[in-house]
């Protein structure tokens, strides 16, 4: 049973509960994830807290949940030691113990829930670990599958709105983790050349992460195929000419992750078409990481990075018929597929549990339309907000060989110069930006991404086998 203490001040999670209670008017009831085995009962895959229920508590314990009532006083209920933990786990705080460290009003064994609340009717809300929300349906009478029927509707609404914008305290802690996770970078970067292996560089920057006590928000993408764009594999030997693309992030024991992808050159310098398409995504960004700003609809935050990068394919004779008539129809998309970015926070796509409700303003729907369905956000931004932005650049095979597409886009697309451009990968540059009363504060700045430090950097350190001593 871990010992660590509450990841943030104790202050913090009792006034969320108290702002909970305050919006709600009632008792509450979260419920925190259990082990999930991986091959045997007694052993498990890594725990990971639900997001929610580390959002109020700070208690990272299996098995967990939390009565809060009306007033935002917090009863934690909690496995309590056996008599052989000590052997097994080393010596194991007690109920007056775990109360005082994670300073919550009353703590009781776990094993007292069901008689603590059945029959109550207590709003909750789903979580990933059905098992727990089978006992929590059983307890509220509310029907719960994680993702789908997600619990208690005004609970939900109360969750996305206190954690849709982050706190002083919380940007305290992503700026901490953005900080370090920018190491791991570096590490990277230094150890990239030519003959390596992508697993090579990914044991680099997880171990580079977990040396400064960080986990990972997500499964890093580490690749030289960064055309396809969540490629989870590392498999590939890196070679002289192609570019490497890494998208990870650290997790610190708040749970708290940053999100970032750097591409650089496995060689140390771009070449003329891999520099000419790095500065155009590099423009984009910058472009729109300027509009992040209070009263913004993001999704003018997404098209500026179409525009520029648009221009950019226009230039370079990809497309025909200029820019406006590229993001009128969308042609840009067929190398910007995707959106520029997603919130952020507790969860990689934070909120995301809840489909577009945290994402997409009220009367706003998701375009089904090719170019913009793949927008994830499309809010009128607030201080406070925290969101990524991340343009990219791809020469998918898959996409410019679709006979749909190569149909509809047949006279805006120098189809011939475009297949001379397959091989070449990916490019995607992405930083965590907050939005405030001010200018846009880019938490993830200390990660290098112009070409002069990018070039003055990558392999001038040890390789990546020498760094790991094999």
């Amino acid at each position: 049973m871990s010992q660590a203490p509450l990841p943030l001040p104790a202050e913090v999670f009792a006034a969320r509960r108290v702002a909970l209670a305050q919006r709600m008017g009632r008792p509450v009831l979260l419920l925190g994830n259990g082990l999930r085995a991986r091959n045997l009962p007694k052993y498990s895959v890594d725990f990971r807290q639900d997001s929610n229920f580390l959002y109020f508590t700070g208690c990272a314990l299996p098995n967990a949940a939390a009565l809060i009532d009306a007033e935002g006083r917090c009863t934690l209920f909690a496995p309590l030691p056996a008599e052989d933990d000590a052997l097994w786990h080393g010596v194991v705080d007690g109920p007056e113990a775990l109360r005082a460290r994670f300073a919550v009003d009353a703590l009781r064994d776990v094993a007292e829930l069901e008689s603590a609340v059945a029959g109550l009717g207590l709003p909750t809300l789903a979580i990933p670990d059905e098992e727990v929300n089978r006992l929590g349906a059983r307890l509220t009478g509310l029907a719960l599958r994680f993702g789908v029927d997600h619990g208690d509707d005004a609970l939900v609404s109360t969750v996305i709105d206190l954690r849709s914008r982050k706190s002083e305290a919380e940007l305290v802690e992503l700026r901490r983790v953005a900080g370090l996770t920018a190491q791991a970078f570096r590490v990277a970067m230094a150890a990239t050349r030519p003959g390596g292996h992508e697993a090579h560089i990914a044991a680099l920057f997880h171990g580079a992460l977990a040396a400064h006590g960080l986990t990972t928000g997500y499964h890093s993408i580490i690749t030289v195929r960064g055309e396809i764009l969540h490629n989870p594999d590392y498999v590939n030997t890196m070679r002289a000419g192609q570019l490497l693309l890494l998208d990870g992030g650290g997790e610190g024991a708040a749970g708290y992750t940053v999100d970032i992808t750097r591409t650089w050159p496995v060689d140390g310098q771009f070449s003329g078409r891999q520099r000419a398409a790095y500065e155009a995504v590099l423009a984009a960004q910058l472009a729109s990481i300027e509009l992040v700003r209070p009263g913004v609809r993001y999704r003018d935050v997404h098209m500026r990075s179409a525009e520029v990068l648009a221009q950019f394919l226009c230039d370079e004779g990809l497309l025909r018929g200029g820019v406006e008539a590229a993001l009128a129809t969308h042609a840009h998309a067929l190398f910007f597929p995707h959106g520029v970015g997603h919130l952020l926070g507790l969860d990689v796509h934070d909120l995301e549990t809840y489909g577009d409700r945290p994402a997409y303003a009220p009367g706003r729907v998701r375009s089904t339309e090719f170019g913009t369905a793949y927008l994830r956000l499309d809010l009128d931004l607030l201080p406070g907000h925290l969101v990524t932005i991340e343009p990219g650049f791809y020469v998918v095979p898959a996409i410019l060989h679709d006979p749909v597409l190569r149909a509809r886009f047949k006279d805006q697309v120098d189809w011939d110069r475009a297949e001379s451009w397959i091989g070449f990968g990916g490019i995607r540059i992405e930083d965590d930006v907050v939005c405030t009363e001010g200018d846009p504060e880019v938490i993830t700045r200390e990660s290098p991404k112009d070409i002069t430090t990018l070039e003055s950097l990558i392999g001038q350190g040890p390789s990546a086998l020498e760094r790991l001593s094999l």
